[in-house]
């Protein structure tokens, strides 16, 4: 693993310590809301199949993957002129952009967190209704995977799977910042044409 740098991110001790957060407190906290969520859609659609809460939870990890691949590109690497936008940028994405290996702050905060999950539930149930309480779950599902690929890729953990991830993502971050957007897939990439060429990969 990398030694950490050890940062402040705000001189506002409430908003510094809002900031932190780390893989344990989130993958248990994703893990509660998801089961949550899953029990209270069984409560209000008593009798709904099995099959078909599974194909809504898988769907919703497939969606995240194409969501981060979006949001990545287009949200996070997003710089207004205001200095409220620019203060987004900061703490979305361009503060992990200037400190990388501040590991305390590689996961999404609980508190943003509530609010993001909170917005896409609603958009969810938009369109699909009270099955949003079985889509949503795989959605977060989705996101707590591509949190924990991020993590053992900027801390460096040896797993053999992870090679090409940690390459694609340590290309965006020093070498190409407009290109590989994916962290947990490369394949929106490919389908965007944002993967960077595979010779970069080999240097």
């Amino acid at each position: 693993m990398r030694k950490q740098q050890k940062q402040r991110m705000y001189e506002n001790p409430i908003l510094e310590l809002l900031s932190l957060s780390g893989p344990k407190m989130m993958i248990v906290f994703h893990l509660i809301v998801a089961t949550l969520s899953i029990l209270f859609g069984n409560k209000i659609m008593y009798g709904f199949p099995i099959g078909r809460q599974f194909l809504l939870f898988f769907s919703g990890i497939l969606v995240w993957t194409f969501t981060e691949y979006v949001m990545h590109r287009y949200v996070f690497h997003w710089v207004g002129k205001s200095k409220a936008g620019k203060a987004f940028h900061y703490a979305m994405h361009g503060y992990h952009h200037d400190h990388p290996t501040d590991y305390n702050r590689l996961f999404m905060p609980p508190v943003p967190a509530i609010l993001l999950l909170s917005l896409f539930f609603g958009l969810f149930y938009i369109f699909l209704g009270p099955k949003a309480w079985y889509f949503t779950p795989g959605f977060e599902i989705g996101y707590l995977l591509y949190s924990l690929v991020h993590y053992a890729v900027h801390t460096k953990m040896k797993f053999r799977f992870l090679i090409p991830l940690s390459l694609h993502h340590d290309i965006h971050h020093f070498r190409h910042s407009d290109k590989a957007y994916g962290v947990s897939s490369r394949f929106w990439d490919r389908v965007f044409g944002t993967l960077p060429d595979q010779k970069i990969h080999k240097q």
